[in-house]
Formats: structure tokens, sequence, C-alpha cells
């Protein structure tokens, strides 16, 4: 896919909660050589992926990490998963701390606050950290500092490239109706307000929301990422004259919207941009369903490029503090395509993708 220049993508990596404001780089500057291979695998290294979900964009990052631990002779000790819930983080790396890891990769909708802290006892015993879309507030960043890399896209600039595609899709104009997942994390928080700003471009796309469209408005959406029916239901018939909803992301965001249109009778007449493209995104884009518009992220690269950046880091060798990946949107046009830059060589689309 694509990638803009440098220069054209507006974010830092103070937008996702670092001390210091790094430009970023992309993922492609990450090389390994022979040598460099070679001095990764005499260490014997052993690494642990903290995951926050496990659907089909989590998978590929898990994928894009297995790869390159194996390719340099990383023993991944264990992958676990926080689903969500920023409370169970902490025990989470309790658990693995008496592995006793060289490497933990880890990320997710947490506030750099929070993750400084629970994150501080690895620190304290030696680990190699390197995260997907979060920094910390309490931690540097760069070689030799306690957070090694920040791996992400631009989140803002997702944000922008959704409010264009909208547009695309809908020229003569729209009700789109925002709503969203109440939360405190700066990657979301970041390309919400970019599709948010982007919007105001283009005068014809009406927003409709609860108070104020803002992504820390908490009156604007749901409290528990997997609760998005209920208040979709009660957003529609609060809203009738919606027909185009924002979606967070796609599992399980944006399926359980579509089926609040489902139950509300409005299929057809109400459409759902969303991002993270995923099984039942693809399919209903290539069956013209209710997610009609949807945005594409490398993902594989990005795990690569985290566990790339963690693996350098242990032979102190050149890495860079903040790596992005391309994003795009997916249309039903080039939907296999993007679903293969997104998820890597290990996870084919399948029938989702086909017509």
């Amino acid at each position: 896919m694509a990638k803009p220049a440098l220069s054209a993508l507006p974010s830092t990596s103070a937008s996702l909660g670092t001390k210091q404001s790094f430009r970023p780089v992309w993922y492609t500057a990450l090389t390994v050589t022979p040598a460099q291979q070679k001095a990764i695998c005499a260490k014997h290294l052993t690494g642990v992926y903290m995951d926050w979900a496990g659907v089909p964009f989590n998978q590929a990052i898990r994928w894009g990490i297995t790869d390159v631990f194996k390719a340099l002779g990383i023993k991944l000790l264990r992958i676990t998963n926080w689903n969500l819930s920023t409370s169970a983080f902490p025990g989470n790396l309790a658990a693995v701390l008496p592995l006793h890891p060289n490497i933990i990769l880890t990320g997710g909708p947490v506030s750099p606050e929070q993750f400084g802290a629970i994150m501080q006892p690895a620190i304290s015993q030696g680990v190699t950290v390197a995260t997907w879309g979060l920094g910390a507030k309490t931690l540097n960043t760069g070689s030799g500092q306690p957070l090694k890399a920040v791996v992400g896209y631009d989140f803002y600039h997702l944000g922008t490239e959704l409010a264009d595609a909208i547009h695309k899709a809908y020229p003569n104009g729209a009700n789109f109706g925002y709503i969203h997942w109440v939360n405190n994390a700066l990657a979301i928080l970041n390309r919400e307000q970019g599709m948010l700003d982007e919007l105001k471009k283009f005068p014809n796309i009406h927003i409709i929301t609860n108070g104020k469209p803002s992504p820390t408005n908490p009156a604007s959406g749901y409290t528990d990422p997997n609760g998005s029916l209920a208040f979709t239901l009660a957003f529609l018939k609060a809203h009738p004259t919606v027909n185009l909803l924002f979606a967070p992301w796609e599992d399980n965001a944006a399926i359980g919207e579509a089926a609040a249109v489902k139950a509300a009778g409005m299929q057809g007449k109400v459409h759902i941009a969303t991002m993270d493209l995923s099984t039942e995104g693809a399919s209903q884009l290539v069956h013209n369903g209710t997610i009609s518009i949807d945005m594409g992220e490398d993902m594989y690269d990005g795990g690569r490029s985290m566990a790339l950046s963690a693996a350098l880091s242990e032979i102190g060798a050149k890495i860079h503090p903040y790596v992005v990946v391309p994003v795009w949107p997916s249309t039903s046009a080039n939907v296999l395509d993007s679903w293969n830059f997104m998820h890597g060589p290990d996870m084919p689309c399948g029938s989702s993708c086909k017509k």
C-alpha cells in the first residue's frame, strides 16, 4: 500500500504519551544484517507478548512477532490477553515476570500515566520493552532507555483518511451518527479527533451526536467496548435521520452496531464507517452490507517492527524510537489486497473476501 511522505504525517510520538517528541520513521527503516541475526540468535533470548484482544487485528500482530522471533532464535514464552480490561493488565504482567523474559511487547488502550506505573516492575527487572501505540509519561523512550520503541501508525492521520473516505462515499452529504467507546486511550482519541476535524471540510456531512462532537464527551458513547448494541438502538431511535454511523473499530463494536441496525429494521438505510478490517467487514464490503466503509492498517508489520526493535536493542544495534506503518481505505475493489497487506502471509482471508 502507498506510503505518504513522512512530512505529511501530523503527529509525533508525544501524541501517544511519550515524554519526548520523536518524528516517525517508516517500518522499512528497520533492517537486520546477517551478522546481527547471528548475534541475536547467539544470545538465546526469550520474549512475551501481552496482548489486549484476540480479534484478527491482534492476531496479525501476533503473527508478525512470531515470525520475527522464529527468524532470530527468540523463544516466545507466552502470549497473554488482558481483554481491554486495564485492571487485568497488572495481573498479566505479574504472571509473566517470574519467567524472566528478556523482552516484553505490549500496547493497547491504556493511558500513558497508567502504563508507566504498570510496567515499572518489568523495567526494574531489566526487561526490554517495546509497544504498539502507547508511550509512558514516566519513562524515557529510545535506545538505552526504559522504553525502547513505540510502534504504531499516525492515528490522527488515519482519522483524516477515514473522513475523506466518508465524503468520497457520500459526496452529496450524509447524516453521520458519531457514537464511540468512551475511554482515555490517546491513540483512540487522536484518530477520532482527526476524523472530526477533517469532516469540518465537508459541511454536507452533518455530524449528529449526543452533546458536543468530541472523543472526550462521556455522553456520546458506550463505556463497555462489547456493549455497542443497546446504545446504538437507543441512538437510532432518538436520531431517526441518521444514515451513517461511526464505529470505533470492527470487532466487536461495529458488529454490535450492525446488529442494532438490523434489530431496528434499518438495514439498507443505515450504514457503518469503521476501521480495523476483519472478517465480517471484508464480507460486508464485498456483499454491500451494513459496514460500507472500513480502514486497513499494516498490523503484521506492526508486530514485526516491535519484535525487530526489541531484538536489535538487545545487541546495541541502531533502533528508532517511533516507527509507523501505513493505513488505507478498504473497499470492495481492494478488499483482498487490503486484507493480505494488513494481516500478513499467515492469515489468509478465505471466503470473507470472495464475491
